[in-house]
């Protein structure tokens, strides 16, 4: 398998999750887990997304926010330009959120905890 997008990253964790004996793109099974353990302690993508359609989606209306910001700036409108800045900046969050999910997932995988089997992962030192 090529690593090339979010789609390939996305495929490498389910594999890794079906090693462990963890079926990451069955939404049921992985909801139904969600709900019998801590918030900090579910797993926080969906793996049945199309991730690189949703990485260009939340891109896509941050460059539009930006464009607009600038747009009004040009037009010193300063109050359109201060509500399309602040559109950029939650959608910056949103983009923060988006690759957070992954991070803490494969957090998750590295440390094994939720696996179902004996696949053994060699286990990492905090330092």
């Amino acid at each position: 398998m090529e690593l090339n997008d979010l789609n390939s990253v996305r495929d490498a964790l389910r594999e890794l999750g079906r090693k462990q004996g963890i079926d990451l793109g069955d939404e049921k099974a992985i909801a139904k887990f969600n709900d019998e353990v801590p918030f900090d302690s579910q797993w926080f993508c969906y793996y049945a997304d199309d991730w690189n359609e949703e990485l260009e989606e939340r891109l896509y209306y941050f460059f539009e926010s930006m464009r607009d910001y600038q747009d009004a700036m040009a037009k010193k409108d300063i109050k359109f330009a201060s509500s399309s800045f602040f559109s950029a900046m939650s959608l910056m969050g949103s983009l923060r959120s988006f690759f957070s999910s992954i991070e803490k997932d494969m957090i998750k995988l590295l440390k094994g905890e939720d696996k179902t089997n004996d696949f053994q992962w060699p286990q990492f030192d905090d330092e």
